[in-house]
């Protein structure tokens, strides 16, 4: 739970635009990348360069839980320079991966012009609603004030900051807990299951959809959302064959197939957001909203431009973190060589101009069928009185 113990980043779209500078004029020609890792067999994963000591033992956290759990004891892991949850999971949970993860949540508010959700969830009636992988809380907190008569469950596996949380939102609850780890046990069904940004973070999906169908209400939503702007999801219309770009993303992809430090299904890392898995698992009303979103300040609109300097910020700020733990755990990668190419593809990707970043919403319904038939009833008899227009009384002459 990325710092889910404290109030979230409120950060406005115009402010954050311009404290965000991306150097546009970026020097085009290449150096030669002297550490441009070879297979070794060297199994060392420790960059000797880095102040963090590798070799402490593992701190423990008193962490203080808004609304559910008083106390817990969390183990953090410092590898290379940065601060993991525990000794797999292939995101860093420091400082850095906090803010952000900021920036991705405020890019898409702005994408989807202030709204949290694609699945159509009513306000002003009571409502269950569970956030798997929370990150640092954003989404559940902000969706706890927009759903005041909603109660917000958000879970991660981790938190990213161990001070008490003042949160001041009775209706939203932060729980450390792992989706894939055991069967669920809550009390309640919810009405609305939602996922973001958690590609590579599940051995089995189908497991997890699973779960997620016999946790909803029945007429409920899951909502699956892939926003990270990872390196399969780009597209770049006017990079080299040979750019260090493609170096990278091609030893990512070995990476995923030959160790366990980023899950993935068969036919790829994505593979989550097919249709076809939810459909699989019992869901049905099955949709997809794919979104070209720019990568870069290239666009002309002022609104676009903005999102693409959040998302390009995004993009490289993430690399190292995405990049460092998977490649370092082959053992033919050092972290000084992890960092040093990431730095060469940051040059690239900013110098680019055109590259956008594809972001898939999935959304799936839990059908009426499996409620009871007087739920049945009176669900579609709410329906039928949220769709009339009672505010000007009746029709007179």
């Amino acid at each position: 739970m990325v710092q889910s113990l404290q109030p979230h980043a409120e950060l406005e779209h115009d402010r954050l635009a311009e404290s965000i500078e991306v150097d546009d004029e970026v020097e085009e020609e290449k150096h030669e990348l002297d550490s441009v890792p070879q297979a070794t067999g060297d199994t060392e994963i420790a960059d000797e360069d880095e102040d963090e000591d590798d070799s402490m033992q593992e701190p423990l956290i008193l962490v203080f839980m808004t609304s559910s759990v008083s106390q817990l004891a969390v183990h953090t892991v410092y590898e290379n320079g940065r601060r993991y949850c525990n000794d797999s999971y292939f995101m860093p949970n420091d400082d850095a991966e906090q803010t952000r993860l900021n920036i991705i949540h405020q890019a898409f508010l702005l994408l989807l012009d202030g709204e949290l959700t694609k699945a159509p969830i009513p306000r002003g009636r009571p409502c269950r609603i569970l956030d798997i992988g929370t990150g640092p809380g954003d989404w559940a907190v902000e969706m706890g004030e927009m759903y005041p008569d909603a109660q917000v469950i958000a879970t991660d596996i981790s938190v990213f900051d161990a001070g008490p949380a003042v949160l001041g939102l009775p209706n939203v609850h932060f729980q450390l807990d792992d989706a894939e780890a055991a069967e669920w046990t809550y009390n309640e069904p919810f009405e609305l299951i939602h996922f973001r940004g958690l590609a590579g973070a599940f051995r089995n999906w189908a497991v997890v959809y699973q779960q997620a169908f016999k946790n909803l209400t029945a007429g409920g939503y899951i909502e699956v959302v892939e926003s990270e702007p990872d390196m399969d999801a780009i597209v770049f219309p006017d990079l080299h064959p040979d750019s260090y770009y493609n170096i990278l993303a091609s030893a990512m992809q070995s990476t995923v197939l030959t160790t366990s430090i980023i899950t993935t299904e068969s036919n790829g890392v994505r593979a989550h957001l097919q249709p076809s898995l939810l459909t699989a698992s019992g869901f049905v009303d099955v949709r997809t909203y794919d979104i070209s979103v720019p990568l870069g300040t290239w666009p002309t609109d002022p609104r676009q431009s903005t999102l693409g300097k959040m998302m390009l910020i995004a993009f490289l700020e993430g690399l190292e973190a995405r990049c460092l733990r998977p490649l370092t755990a082959t053992g033919r990668w050092t972290a000084s060589s992890v960092r040093d190419i990431c730095e060469k593809v940051k040059l690239e990707v900013a110098a680019s101009r055109g590259a956008t970043v594809s972001v898939r919403f999935v959304t799936g319904r839990k059908p009426m069928s499996h409620a009871p038939r007087r739920w049945r009833y009176q669900r579609r008899i709410e329906e039928l009185l949220g769709e009339m227009d009672l505010s000007s009384g009746p029709s007179g002459t």
